[in-house]
């Protein structure tokens, strides 16, 4: 299922990374920050694609762009989906299509529709696309000639999520005739060619897919397609597993692992992922407080009604409703925070993956060299105290990811003597170096940093009625570090814009 995941969604990016969301528009703040974060997605770089899409949405919004703000809004889907979280892609592709019907952007909607189909197929879900598909057919598309070859692929994706892989067969040569006949990029041929080859294997040919993986491989590395590449690969050594090749299998096992490492940098795309959470997070306890001003300015209203006569009955409407939109807004806060600790799991499961899979391959010769390095790194970056903090990123990305992992373990961060100190003692520096990574990399101090681990902490705690429901919120706070009401509240609302005890009732009732 992964396999299907990535291939898919490659093919559909090629519709998303063109001139999809070409704006034709007088140069501004907004439209360089997106143009950057094009070309670094372009590149493979999307950490740093993620980093100016989320600064674009903030100029975007404050300038009034709209398509700037919703070009972002789905390329920040095309990431994710290159990341394989399906369900921020179909979260992000859902707000962008929405917007479209708003804009009455028939283009756009078409667009949106085409890849919502992909991602539910991706996911096996072919019942959820097929509303989907039909209004994507309904929908008018400037492009003739791509509006009728994804509808001849999507028709090959429903199949295929349907487990009907002689006709997922038939439409993917289809598909592969028509962008052979219209003379479409090689891109989209060579997406077809590892989409047959994958129905082979499922269908137990592992020959006949090896052929087409082989016909397209080097056309994808003319493109430089590496994400293609990748897939290739994966695909080979499953064809050679079915064939009981284990020499070949585990070599282009290990081409696709090296190549996937070099491609998708989890440490700095987590970085960037938790700045767009952060700049969603803010969004969110804007709207909470624009909502609460309006509450206050409404009941002051209502108050000068109320001495002119007006019934107390429409008072009481307002406020409602108001409080109602308030609600939701906490409601949201309160799924980004589930969100983001699901995804914490995730890229943890997968790091340990990776990292389990790599070790086999690695002689105890190049870690004992590695520390060697490490500790010349460390020796050469003490020399240059005396004109001020000078490190390179490798010595950088070596401490964060120390800290991290120390500030990742509840037990230790949640002792109330937990400080500054001890976290440079137990990552073997001092605190004028931990200070300056975690300020490098964060724009934060280290109180803040470590109360929003402990917060989110707090939070699981909170909606996990399962393995916390006994514990009060006193015993929480105090297990955690926290030595007051009073901090813990205070950390808490600075965290999520609202009380423990409102985050606790809205997440039960999730």
């Amino acid at each position: 299922m992964k396999l299907i995941k990535v291939l898919y969604l490659l093919l559909f990016l090629l519709l998303f990374t063109g001139n999809v969301y070409a704006v034709e528009e007088e140069p501004g703040n907004a439209i360089v920050l997106k143009t950057k974060g094009d070309a670094c997605y372009n590149a493979g770089r999307y950490a740093d694609a993620l980093e100016y899409y989320t600064k674009a949405l903030d100029k975007a919004k404050s300038e009034e762009n709209k398509k700037i703000y919703y070009a972002c809004i789905g390329n920040i889907g095309n990431i994710y989906g290159n990341m394989g979280d399906l369900k921020r892609t179909l979260h992000y592709y859902k707000i962008g299509y929405e917007a479209s019907l708003k804009e009455k952007d028939t283009d756009m909607q078409w667009k949106f529709l085409t890849n919502i189909v992909a991602v539910y197929c991706m996911t096996g879900d072919a019942k959820s696309a097929k509303p989907f598909f039909n209004l994507q057919v309904k929908t008018p598309s400037s492009d003739v000639m791509m509006s009728k070859y994804y509808f001849l692929n999507n028709q090959a994706l429903i199949a295929h999520a349907e487990k009907n892989l002689q006709l997922a067969e038939y439409y993917t040569k289809q598909t592969l005739q028509y962008a052979k006949e219209r003379n479409l990029p090689t891109a989209y041929l060579t997406s077809q060619m590892i989409d047959l080859g994958r129905i082979y294997l499922e269908k137990g040919n592992p020959k006949e897919a090896l052929s087409c993986y082989s016909a397209c491989r080097d056309s994808i590395m003319k493109m430089e397609k590496k994400e293609q590449l990748v897939n290739v690969y994966r695909y080979m050594s499953e064809a050679y597993k079915q064939l009981n090749d284990q020499k070949q299998a585990e070599k282009f096992k290990n081409m696709y692992l090296a190549l996937s490492d070099s491609i998708f940098n989890r440490t700095q795309f987590d970085m960037a992922n938790s700045q767009l959470f952060e700049y969603e997070n803010n969004e969110n306890k804007k709207q909470i407080d624009e909502l609460m001003s309006k509450n206050y300015t409404q009941l002051v209203v209502i108050i000068v009604f109320v001495i002119l006569s007006v019934s107390l009955t429409l008072l009481y409407i307002m406020l409602r409703r108001r409080n109602r939109a308030l609600l939701e807004a906490q409601k949201i806060v309160v799924s980004k925070n589930e969100e983001l600790m699901a995804s914490d799991r995730k890229s943890k499961q997968l790091l340990e993956q990776y990292v389990s899979a790599m070790n086999q391959n690695n002689s105890e010769n190049e870690t004992v060299e590695t520390e060697k390095e490490t500790e010349k790194d460390e020796k050469e970056t003490e020399k240059d105290e005396r004109s001020g903090i000078k490190m390179t990123d490798e010595q950088k990305n070596r401490l964060l990811n120390k800290i991290t992992t120390v500030l990742e373990d509840v037990s230790v961060i949640s002792s109330s003597d937990f400080n500054l100190n001890t976290l440079a003692d137990m990552v073997d520096s001092n605190t004028k170096y931990v200070s300056y990574v975690i300020n490098e990399s964060y724009n934060k101090n280290f109180k803040t940093l470590l109360n929003e681990y402990r917060i989110r902490e707090a939070c699981k705690r909170l909606s996990d009625h399962d393995n916390y429901g006994n514990m009060t919120i006193q015993a929480i706070y105090q297990e955690l570090g926290y030595n007051s009401p009073t901090s813990f509240i205070q950390a808490f609302r600075k965290v999520n814009g609202m009380t423990p005890s409102v985050y606790q009732k809205l997440a039960t009732k999730k």
